[in-house]
């Protein structure tokens, strides 16, 4: 959809049929227009789960489990609000111990799946063709992560919606476009603990105002 296109499209966006939802599919989010990246809601569609991980030992799935059950409580603790500095600071420290075990099980669970595939590899493949094996095995894994890391983010907005919240839905516009750039970046080599520690400063601001 190109520009000229794209602006002829934004008055139906704006004002639809009555009794009607628009879903728009996209591969690449941030190619929109931002007029109309704005107004819609963002979901990720992925085969993303617990099953993705099949491959990956039961000790690294366990850790990913753990990991996401406290980014989903330190959601809830920013939806108190930042109080005072000691919150503050217990809330930033808790981004970076993210951080960290986001790339330990990153790599747990990417050495194992590369462990059991590499095995199967032609034997005539250059060198340069097993690194491109090997990249393309951690790419499309930090990916389902990054993407179970927002439907952890819908699930903890969508609690706040049934509860009335109405103020939580931009929040998680906001958030969810804060992710999905920072996703984006991660194919101009940006690496992925850069790219979770970006995603989750704007998180404490974004969540805590709201």
């Amino acid at each position: 959809m190109h520009a000229a296109v794209g602006n002829i499209f934004l008055k139906t966006l704006e004002e639809p049929p009555a009794s009607t939802t628009i879903l728009l599919l996209t591969t690449r989010p941030h190619s929109l227009l931002a007029t109309i990246y704005s107004r819609c809601l963002h979901f990720r569609f992925t085969d993303a789960g617990y099953e993705a991980l099949s491959d990956a030992t039961e000790t690294a799935r366990e850790a990913w489990r753990r990991l996401r059950a406290d980014y989903s409580n330190w959601l809830a603790r920013l939806g108190g609000g930042l109080s005072d500095k000691k919150v503050t600071a217990d809330q930033v420290m808790s981004i970076y111990g993210f951080v960290t075990r986001f790339s330990a099980v990153l790599a747990a669970i990417t050495g194992q799946i590369w462990k059991q595939q590499k095995g199967e590899l032609l034997d005539d493949l250059r060198a340069d063709q097993v690194d491109a094996i090997q990249s393309g095995i951690s790419n499309g894994m930090r990916l389902k992560l990054f993407a179970e890391i927002e439907q952890v983010t819908h699930s903890y907005a969508r609690e706040r919606l049934v509860a009335g919240d109405e103020i939580a839905r931009r929040a998680l516009i906001a958030s969810i476009e804060q992710l999905e750039y920072n996703i984006s970046m991660l194919h101009l080599n940006l690496n992925e603990a850069a790219a979770l520690e970006n995603f989750l400063l704007a998180s404490l601001s974004i969540w805590s105002q709201h």
